[in-house]
């Protein structure tokens, strides 16, 4: 770049020739190597043109369009940055806050346009697989129990979550087998205890007791046919389900107070960054 076309540029606004702050920027983006659009190379060429006479207008006017040329290249090369709120779109609405984010973002940052659908996209597809998963693959037909009242029995407590298989016929049941069932007397309650007789094989037919029981209780502990049989507990997870417990209104409003104060100090540091950068 030849001191020329800025020296042209300053005899422009010194004359008082053409707008003085939109020069001005032209003169201010040249010498950063910001981009010149072409609307102001349009400008800036009519005015050079028509306004300063000698034999060097020619060359200004070709210095000009290319800096507006290698302007726009460098403009395709760079991403433009974009804030880390776009993020939480997907996080609060997943695959609809991802596609909304997308159109918003595609035109000015399209790195972060397509995360935020992926982003979105993913949250969506979550438990979706999950629950095909859990019930539709052969021989993974589980489900979840929380135990949420005292339980005297088979070591489990209060918040404690047992995964039941429900892919286990009753006929293959044994006794010390520990199994889910609905109370034999109201078909409502559900419990957990342990097998300790096959009363009947036809229909197959079985007695459960609490282990810190004396003894079992008809009504309660049987009899347990596949009508009040649900599954057979195979593994459980201590105290998980407290989690519950937390999840009230005011915690989930705490907790989206959290995450929205996260993002707002992101953004904040974001614009302090590109404060930087352009005054750099």
């Amino acid at each position: 770049m030849s001191d020329n076309l800025l020296e042209a540029i300053q005899h422009l606004m010194d004359s008082g020739i053409g707008d003085f702050q939109r020069l001005e920027h032209i003169l201010d983006s040249i010498k950063a190597g910001k981009k010149i659009y072409s609307s102001d190379q349009r400008y800036l060429t009519a005015l050079i043109s028509q306004n300063i006479k000698n034999e060097s207008v020619p060359r200004l006017v070709a210095e000009t369009k290319s800096i507006t040329k290698s302007a726009q290249n460098l403009g395709k090369k760079l991403s433009i940055k974009t804030s880390p709120l776009w993020y939480y779109l997907p996080l609060f609405f997943n695959i609809i806050g991802g596609t909304i984010s997308y159109f918003i973002l595609r035109k000015i940052d399209l790195s972060k346009a397509k995360k935020c659908f992926i982003f979105g996209l993913v949250l969506f597809l979550i438990p979706i697989i999950i629950f095909a998963v859990l019930n539709f693959v052969p021989g993974m037909q589980y489900s979840i129990y929380m135990v949420k009242t005292s339980a005297n029995d088979q070591n489990l407590r209060i918040y404690d979550v047992a995964m039941i298989d429900s892919n286990i016929p009753i006929e293959k049941i044994k006794v010390g087998d520990v199994i889910i069932f609905y109370n034999p007397g109201t078909h409502q309650e559900v419990l957990a205890h342990r097998v300790v007789e096959i009363l009947a094989k036809d229909p197959f037919t079985i007695k459960a007791k609490g282990d810190k029981s004396s003894e079992s209780l008809v009504g309660l502990d049987y009899p347990i046919t596949k009508q009040e049989y649900i599954g057979k507990i195979i593994f459980t997870i201590p105290q998980v389900g407290y989690a519950t417990k937390l999840v009230t209104g005011k915690s989930i409003l705490i907790t989206v107070a959290v995450i929205v104060g996260i993002g707002i100090a992101q953004h904040m540091l974001y614009r302090k960054r590109k404060l930087d950068r352009n005054n750099s």
